[in-house]
């Protein structure tokens, strides 16, 4: 899932998902953000995070789309929930912010909706502007620009049946003379 957003968000800047300007610009969020290392305050950075959608603590709702029966077995799609949460740093971060609600949608080859579509995620258009924050760095602000983006994810499901099992054995009665003259 990371390397399909990783590679959408690259694609609204039109930078290959291998460069050295890529790498630099766009970082998965670190897990432990106190221990973060802080670019400068004139450096573009853009940190992305996928979680699942909880609301009030609980899992995200998952639902079946599909149910599809096989010769062996059954699968089903399913869909969770998830939010996409990325945020911008330095001075540009509330254009870069704009660019990526903007490209996140745009569709055709090698952009960043039929990206996220191949690896099975589905951004929910339409989301919020991105919110745009001051957070003190020493005696400065730095600029943060947040944006959050629903994603649904599927995941296709494979309940198999044990193949060539035998679901009725035949039952055979034989019934000779010799059993019955003894």
């Amino acid at each position: 899932m990371n390397t399909a957003i990783y590679s959408a968000l690259c694609a609204c800047f039109g930078l290959s998902p291998t460069s050295a300007e890529a790498a630099l610009l766009i970082r998965e969020a670190y897990q432990e953000p106190e221990n973060n290392p802080r670019p400068p305050r004139s450096a573009d950075v853009i940190y992305y995070s996928a979680e699942p959608d909880t609301a009030a603590g609980e899992m995200p709702p998952a639902y079946a789309l599909t149910r599809r029966g096989a010769a062996f077995g059954e699968s089903v799609d399913l869909f969770a929930a998830f939010r996409l949460l990325v945020v911008c740093y330095g001075p540009h971060a509330l254009e870069n912010a704009r660019k990526i609600r903007a490209f996140l949608f745009v569709d055709g080859a090698n952009c960043p909706r039929s990206i996220l579509r191949q690896a099975g995620l589905y951004p929910v258009p339409q989301p919020p502007e991105p919110l745009l924050l001051r957070e003190p760095e020493g005696s400065l602000w730095r600029q943060r620009a947040d944006l959050a983006v629903s994603v649904y994810a599927r995941e296709t499901l494979v309940h198999a049946a044990a193949k060539n099992a035998i679901r009725v054995a035949p039952a055979v009665i034989v019934h000779s003379e010799e059993s019955e003259n003894e």
